[in-house]
């Protein structure tokens, strides 16, 4: 059972399922915008590795995404964004609200069961 006061960092790493360090990541892209995992990876000091697979993560939880670039020369490369602040807190708002709707129900269905 939850107790005491809730951060946004603590609800957004209950909504979408985040460790610390995705989270860090994606207030690293909000806070300086668009960046390429490799460089990501250098200012928080991790492994490259590490920082993809997180990026992966937050890029399945919908609150990031990837554009790749093409370089004129050839090749490509890929740039990491977050999903705006905005959006996400219309998310969990929405996800509050289905809940809480789903919890009325089951109340109703306490008070038809048990409550006679």
């Amino acid at each position: 059972m939850f107790s005491g006061a809730a951060t946004c960092e603590d609800v957004m790493q209950c909504f979408f399922n985040l460790n610390e360090f995705e989270m860090k990541l994606y207030m690293k892209l909000v806070d300086e915008g668009s960046q390429r995992s490799d460089d990501l990876a250098k200012k928080v000091k991790k492994d490259g590795t590490t920082v993809y697979r997180s990026l992966q993560k937050l890029i399945s939880c919908g609150i990031c995404f990837r554009e790749t670039k093409t370089i004129d020369r050839g090749g490509y490369y890929h740039v990491y964004s977050a999903v705006s602040p905005q959006i996400i807190r219309k998310k969990i708002q929405d996800c509050i609200e289905q809940w809480n709707t789903s919890m009325e129900k089951a109340l109703e269905e306490f008070d038809e069961k048990f409550l006679k």
